[in-house]
């Protein structure tokens, strides 16, 4: 089989809410993308995978698979790829404890989304790392991160401007 056919095959499966299958299958589908030269599409199954194996409570394969995934993106010069890729990672760093890793990956990928005009992505990666920052008791963080998605989304002028009085008075805005 094509590494297309096991890609659409896989992704059918993981929709179905098979993820232990679709494991194998995503596998096997970036295996025949790397024996058919494919290398970008082969990133993109990675990165699915590391998705995968996230949820099914892997977390160092996870990071494994989409740390490969990002270089891999990196060589290519694929931005949303690089983007996508550091968002994933930045999610499972964050629930593997590895905080400071998360928002730095966190912060790349936004700034990533937005070089790329992908507003909806950055709007996402903010709110998390804001969640994120919230979750640890950063709450001064945490508004500045949500400010930034709302600036992102182009969200509510009346709340951005609420969420200015803290910043502007501890000199972050």
């Amino acid at each position: 089989m094509s590494g297309e056919s096991l890609y659409t095959e896989a992704k059918k499966i993981y929709d179905a809410g098979n993820l232990r299958e679709s494991l194998t299958m995503f596998e096997q589908a970036r295996a025949a993308f790397l024996t058919e030269g494919n290398i970008t599409q082969a990133a993109h199954v990675a990165n699915d995978l590391g998705v995968v194996y996230y949820l099914v409570g892997q977390r160092e394969e996870a990071k494994k698979i989409l740390q490969g995934a990002l270089t891999a993106f990196e060589q290519l010069g694929e931005v949303a790829g690089q983007a996508k890729a550091m968002g994933n990672l930045a999610q499972v760093l964050n629930k593997s404890g590895d905080y400071a890793g998360a928002e730095q990956n966190y912060h790349r990928a936004a700034e990533l989304f937005h070089q790329i005009g992908e507003r909806s992505m950055e709007y996402d990666t903010y709110r998390a790392l804001s969640q994120m920052q919230l979750q640890s008791g950063r709450w001064l963080e945490a508004i500045h991160s949500f400010d930034r998605a709302l600036a992102a989304k182009g969200g509510s002028t009346w709340l951005r401007w609420f969420f200015q009085i803290p910043l502007k008075l501890l000199g972050i805005r």
